[in-house]
């Protein structure tokens, strides 16, 4: 382990996040008047798209002439485009630069420009970072990557795959020095063996100050495996093998840990006394099994949230340590909502017009080619962030 290398990348990874939070200080004052100029934006720069072309973004002038102009879309209206994007395409949905494309519920799959990606990782990422470094959670421990690194790159160039794995691996030249779970681990997402081979790594380095996780259920899934296995892999870490160099006092502390832990109880602090912090990149999917979590952590491990996102966009960030609640981006996204009592999509609000403890679905236009975009995920505003509102997922 490098202390140095992991002192600056945690320097650039907080320098960053400060740079956004104070973007988003400023924007949320005057959310409205940041949505028209992005929607001025969007169609002055994708006019000449096709899908501008056939819209007319050319003649649009403000945010009431957009929603009168582009219709309502659904993820069926898009589905003849994601071909033509993937084999390179230019100018079909969007002017900018298509880096990537994510899957989801299985079959669905949307593409994402240099744009939406900037957006994942600002808001996502970096903001994240900064919260975590402000509490002192950016220490000179290593990182445990838990987010799933697989990526494949089309002969177009795009590349499919898991977003926020990708983020993670932009630097790969010194990922091996910052994560204690090497880059090839992550990217074996059809290796019957990666639970063995995370908890491993794992158990073998002690210095840990921060977990990363797509869901939260990833570090269930590790601790679980852990208990059920950790004979076996106290002994692998005092003999080494092919994955870890032999470590008997390592191995012993694991043991004496593990010998007085009961099944379901608190065990991270014993294994890791560095470790203060988890972000957790995918929110929608909290329930009440992540109590289970809190108490395999105790209370000196904290959480981030990093907001709402899916491979459509990235639609909230966060603001506070521990906090599911986050707050929407006047910057990256033009929003229009439905009240959930609403039987049809007739009356859609714009941001200003939302009201603290009622529920809307979300109707989106983003920076990677989606306009006016139902997305089917309803949230419940629970107040603002100066004049912006905060949300959480609406779970009923």
């Amino acid at each position: 382990m490098d202390e140095k290398t992991i002192k600056i990348v945690n320097e650039a990874r907080w320098a960053d996040g400060q740079k956004v939070w104070n973007r988003l200080e400023e924007i949320t004052f005057d959310p409205m008047q940041c949505q028209e100029e992005f929607v001025m934006r969007l169609v002055r720069e994708n006019a000449n798209t096709e899908y501008g072309r056939i819209h007319g973004f050319d003649h649009i002038r403000s945010l009431d002439e957009y929603r009168s102009y582009v219709p309502l879309t659904a993820y069926e209206n898009y589905q003849p485009y994601v071909n033509r994007i993937a084999n390179g395409n230019k100018n079909v949905l969007t002017a900018y630069l298509t880096e990537h494309i994510s899957t989801f519920d299985s079959y669905k799959s949307l593409p994402l420009s240099r744009w939406g990606v900037q957006a994942c990782y600002d808001y996502s990422f970096s903001l994240g970072f900064y919260l975590a470094g402000n509490q002192g959670f950016l220490t000179d421990g290593m990182t445990l990557n838990l987010v799933d690194t697989h990526i494949e790159q089309l002969p177009s160039g795009v590349n499919v795959g898991n977003l926020v794995g990708r983020l993670l691996t932009r630097r790969d030249f010194d990922y091996d020095q910052v994560y204690v779970i090497p880059l090839d681990v992550n990217k074996s997402s059809q290796d019957t063996d990666i639970l063995y081979r995370q908890a491993l790594y794992a158990l073998r380095q002690e210095k840990i100050s921060l977990a990363l996780c797509d869901h939260y259920d990833n570090m269930i899934q590790l601790l679980r495996y852990i208990e059920k296995n950790w004979p076996s892999l106290a002994e692998d870490i005092e003999l080494g093998n092919s994955y870890v160099t032999p470590d008997p006092e390592r191995a012993n502390a694991i043991r004496e840990v593990m010998e007085s832990h009961h099944i379901g109880t608190q065990i991270t602090e014993q294994l890791w006394s560095g470790l203060h912090c988890i972000m957790v990149f995918d929110v929608d999917r909290l329930s009440a099994s992540f109590e289970l979590l809190r108490t395999y952590c105790g209370n000196k491990v904290h959480f981030v949230f990093t907001g709402l996102g899916s491979p459509e966009g990235t639609f909230s960030t966060t603001l506070n340590i521990d906090d599911p609640q986050t707050v929407l981006i006047p910057d990256s996204v033009f929003y229009e909502f439905k009240p959930k009592e609403s039987a049809n999509y007739d009356y859609l609000l714009t941001l200003d017009q939302l009201e603290i403890g009622r529920s809307y679905e979300m109707v989106v236009s983003t920076l990677s080619g989606l306009y006016r975009y139902k997305t089917q995920k309803t949230i419940l505003v629970v107040g603002r962030h100066h004049e912006t509102p905060t949300v959480i997922v609406d779970k009923d």
